[in-house]
């Protein structure tokens, strides 16, 4: 992705429009606590196993530009979309949940303390309005099942590089547009983008992608553990400093775990049974999200949207993980 922060414009590849960043925008751009989302894949553990290599920062600037087109002089808005991932741990999700972070919660303090709420105040924002707005329901986002720019970019974007969707993201971009706080556009669009949610959640929320990121977070609570030090340490790292702990630790258990899941993922085994002594891992949540046309959920309008919908609910599952250990 061709991404140039020195400049006053921003091209974003995906959708094909170029956006002029005001000064604070281009110094956030600059600043070190944005640059580390550069270095976190979006796809978290899949990124490992797959040629889906986009990251955090890709993302971002992806959501920006959505808000930036479409909220242009709405400068707040465009800065909690700027920052609003800034917490995220190494790979995303893959052990958010199941070692008990919040990279909301960590994304605040980004916000409240350090280079970003120096940057904001230099500028004359408030930090805690920021943070207000991350939690209230605004086009970033809300705690609906209507389509905001936060994922409407994950979607669109994940299922691009997956390679699975037949329209190219700017090929309808000006069918689409804001009711409100949500994604509005037409019937066919917006089964398009269904079809995007649906093939995203499929990659992601696959059997052996839940597996891995279970055995990631195996690894990591091991390794604290082992060396005896809270696990809280990884939350500022990259995907590579996270890695580089892991593989360079002495510990059995983590340098087994680290060996299947880079060298033989071949070894793992997905079962819907537990079969005895199997680790557990679950679908915690899901992004059943759908537009609007014509001020109307799509749904009202199309049996092909509810049955996109009932096929991403469907993925709810729960899974027991092991891995053959006769290649030992």
């Amino acid at each position: 992705m061709q991404q140039t922060f020195s400049q006053a414009f921003i091209y974003e590849p995906l959708y094909r429009h170029e956006i002029k960043a005001f000064p604070h925008e281009l110094e956030l751009f600059q600043s070190k606590t944005l640059r580390r989302l550069k270095f976190l894949s979006h796809y978290g553990t899949a990124s490992l196993f797959s040629s889906i290599m986009h990251s955090r920062l890709d993302h971002t600037v992806g959501v920006w530009s959505i808000i930036s087109r479409f909220f242009p002089k709405d400068e707040e808005l465009r800065l909690a979309a700027l920052l609003h991932d800034i917490g995220h741990l190494p790979f995303s999700h893959a052990v958010e949940k199941t070692l008990g972070f919040n990279h909301h919660k960590n994304t605040e303090r980004l916000v409240q303390d350090g280079e970003v709420s120096c940057i904001l105040q230099k500028y004359g924002y408030s930090p805690e309005r920021i943070v207000s707005l991350l939690n209230t329901d605004t086009p970033l986002t809300s705690n609906t099942n209507y389509l905001g720019a936060d994922h409407f970019d994950s979607f669109l974007r994940d299922a691009y590089f997956v390679g699975g969707t037949p329209q190219k993201p700017h090929e309808f971009l000006d069918n689409v547009g804001f009711s409100g706080n949500f994604i509005e556009t037409d019937v066919e669009t917006g089964l398009h983008i269904m079809d995007a949610m649906v093939l995203d959640h499929l990659s992601f929320l696959s059997p052996y992608a839940l597996a891995v990121d279970g055995l990631l977070a195996k690894a990591v609570e091991a390794y604290g553990r082992f060396h005896e030090v809270d696990i809280s340490f990884i939350e500022p790292l990259t995907n590579y400093e996270l890695m580089y702990h892991l593989q360079t630790s002495e510990c059995p258990v983590v340098k087994e775990l680290m060996n299947i899941i880079l060298w033989e993922p071949h070894r793992i085994i997905v079962s819907e049974q537990d079969s005895g002594n199997m680790m557990k891992v679950e679908v915690k949540k899901i992004y059943d999200k759908e537009v609007l046309v014509g001020g109307q959920p799509i749904t009202l309008l199309s049996e092909g949207a509810k049955e996109k919908l009932r096929r991403v609910k469907s993925l709810q599952k729960t899974y027991f993980v092991t891995y053959d250990t006769s290649a030992l």
